[in-house]
């Protein structure tokens, strides 16, 4: 068994699911990092913690990397801690404002000492990156590998130990501490001499976009770029793909986490009459081009007229995506303010139409109450929020206890999921929480 398990595999989402993990077993753990915040932040009494991965915000279309809530026995969260975890990236435009607006109105809803944000980075980064200190809370992950080792200390038994030793290697990985030549990238010469004159050749032909730093090792085939922000969007990652001995590659724009969007994409008409295509890229949507292969190990004059080819595409997705980013904004988002623009209801029918959801949801508590189960936690934000927002709420929260007592009942045709997908709800709900109800009632 090799003694260098992660070498220089390790990612972002390893630290999000490290911390999960970690959040979700120790308690001990979960105590020091709340603890971390000091009296800016007051866990709830008699409230059951649940940890949830990059769940949706209620403030626009990003997500937290990690949440933990504090839910009471009526399924109403009380409390929030946001985690933002930060590897090698910086902060992408607006997502810092993001998180404190966020923050801002959790602590809104459930008391000013209720909702807190926690910044999770190696040492060097959280020194580096601009506006850290607007979070409540900057915990290094060596101070974590710390903590870890320190309970190694007090004699566990054999399995447990093992299991902290392994968790300290993925951090150390993480903070780029590891001496061994297992965790140096490798540099292939000609790739760096390639990627020298690309990157001169990429600032001649956009200025205003700024190439990504590479290792230009073996499997280096693609370049990323960053400097582009569109109204209504998630910053996409820009992609220059050279293959690998095919002649033909790609430029894209990728969009985390829409990949459900694919198929309002395509019938929006957006892209007819245009050389872009939309794509499944995993979870993701890709808006792309094809470009001419390139071989980054050869001599860059004989492939110049390649990349020049695909830094003219990448130009050209740039500015269609700069000029049709509202659009695109409605159909990758769904925004509904944005759907209302362009398909507005009449405002006394939208008015009833919100009325007639919240007297649906009340007959759901009354049949609910039938059946000896009342979720009187539902029934207070509906009266306090109405109906569309009490259901907005509950789907960017994990699912409530109650999902899973109607759930066993057998009755989950009770449960807010299945009343938001009915039809006749058409528009009032964004394609996000549409899918977020399918997924959970799958």
């Amino acid at each position: 068994m090799t003694d260098q398990p992660y070498r220089d595999r390790v990612r972002e989402r390893d630290l999000d699911n490290f911390l999960i993990e970690e959040l979700h077993a120790s308690v001990n753990f979960r105590e020091w990092l709340v603890g971390r915040l000091g009296p800016q932040f007051e866990t709830p009494d008699e409230c059951e913690v649940r940890l949830q991965k990059s769940p949706p915000r209620l403030q626009d279309a990003r997500q937290t990397d990690v949440q933990i809530g504090w839910f009471d026995i009526s399924g109403v969260i009380r409390a929030r801690v946001l985690i933002e975890s930060k590897v090698t990236a910086d902060f992408q435009p607006g997502q810092v404002e993001a998180y404190l607006g966020e923050a801002a109105a959790a602590r809104a809803q459930l008391g000013a000492s209720r909702a807190a944000t926690v910044l999770v980075a190696p040492a060097g980064r959280i020194a580096s990156l601009a506006d850290a200190s607007a979070f409540g809370a900057r915990i290094s992950i060596e101070d974590i590998a710390n903590r870890l080792e320190a309970r190694r200390a007090t004699g566990l038994g054999a399995e447990l130990d093992a299991r902290l030793a392994i968790r300290i290697q993925l951090l150390e990985a993480l903070c780029g501490k590891r001496a061994s030549s297992g965790w140096i990238a490798t540099t292939v010469p000609e790739k760096r001499d390639f990627a020298e004159a690309y990157a001169a050749l990429a600032i001649e032909r956009l200025p205003d976009l700024r190439v990504r730093p590479s290792t230009d090792g073996p499997k280096a085939i693609t370049r990323l770029f960053e400097g582009i922000s569109l109204p209504g969007l998630p910053t996409p990652t820009l992609r220059h793909e050279f293959g690998s001995g095919v002649a033909w590659k790609w430029v894209n724009a990728q969009f985390a986490g829409l990949g459900s969007s694919l198929d309002r994409v395509r019938s929006s008409g957006l892209l007819t009459g245009t050389p872009f295509t939309a794509e499944p890229a995993g979870k993701s949507i890709a808006i792309r081009v094809p470009t001419p292969g390139i071989n980054p190990q050869a001599p860059f004059a004989t492939q110049r007229d390649a990349v020049i080819a695909g830094l003219d595409a990448l130009q050209s997705l740039v500015e269609w995506l700069k000029g049709n980013a509202g659009a695109l904004a409605t159909v990758l988002t769904g925004a509904s303010d944005a759907v209302s623009q362009l398909f507005p209801l009449p405002q006394s029918d939208a008015r009833q139409l919100e009325r007639d959801f919240s007297a649906a949801l009340r007959e759901i508590y009354d049949q609910c109450s039938a059946l000896g189960y009342s979720p009187t936690g539902m029934l207070q934000m509906l009266e306090r929020s109405g109906g569309v927002e009490t259901a907005r709420r509950l789907l960017a929260l994990p699912p409530s206890e109650g999902f899973g007592r109607i759930a066993l009942m057998g009755r989950l045709d009770l449960a807010i999921e299945s009343l938001v997908l009915q039809p006749r709800w058409e528009g009032m709900f964004t394609e996000e929480e549409k899918r977020v109800a399918r997924h959970r009632l799958r």
